[in-house]
């Protein structure tokens, strides 16, 4: 993946209102649209940049200090990274690749860093979400604040690490009327996207 383009604007609006003009979160965010399908998941291009901004806030750092990009991929560009960087020859629904040295970076010396690149499939998401009742929207939202976690160092491989990681991204996501992707009740009356 290629380094992101970013813009100089500056984020201004702490307002993480999903229906807020979405230019003023582009600092930093860089997305790519690999498989054409994902256009079909209204408004998500207007809200990564929201969701980006939000996570690393959660995350303690500054939105405008950080680049982050996003591949909106198929199943079978998703299942060919997962082979080549991880030796998993199977499709997965979010994939993470911190740069460590631009992380330290950015939570050391405040300067605007690279932190990676997170990949999302387009055939895992979207089979997910059906399985799980949830929109497409939702779960796209709810995997690029996981990955991007990942980019500052979050993880799930212990109890302790996935409960944290789980509360930040309730949190993140709560921001957003998008309601608790680990909820097992998926009949709620809070507004949600």
């Amino acid at each position: 993946m290629t380094p992101p383009l970013t813009v100089s604007d500056s984020n201004t609006s702490p307002d993480p209102d999903p229906g807020a003009a979405a230019e003023p979160y582009r600092i930093g965010t860089d997305i790519s649209i690999e498989d054409d399908r994902w256009v079909s998941v209204d408004g998500l291009e207007d809200l990564i940049p929201k969701l980006v901004a939000e996570t690393l806030r959660e995350a303690g750092l500054t939105p405008e200090n950080a680049c982050v990009s996003i591949a909106l991929m198929s199943g079978e560009q998703v299942r060919s990274l997962n082979r080549v960087f991880r030796g998993k020859d199977s499709d997965t629904n979010v994939l993470s690749f911190p740069s460590p040295e631009a992380a330290r970076a950015a939570v050391l010396d405040d300067e605007p860093a690279f932190l990676g690149d997170v990949a999302l499939s387009y055939d895992a998401v979207a089979g997910e979400a059906q399985a799980q009742a949830k929109t497409p929207l939702q779960h796209s939202a709810h995997l690029v604040a996981h990955g991007v976690l990942h980019l500052v160092g979050f993880d799930h491989e212990g109890d302790a690490d996935a409960d944290a990681m789980e509360a930040a991204e309730r949190v993140i996501l709560g921001r957003f009327g998008i309601p608790d992707p680990y909820r097992d009740d998926t009949n709620t009356s809070a507004q949600t996207l």
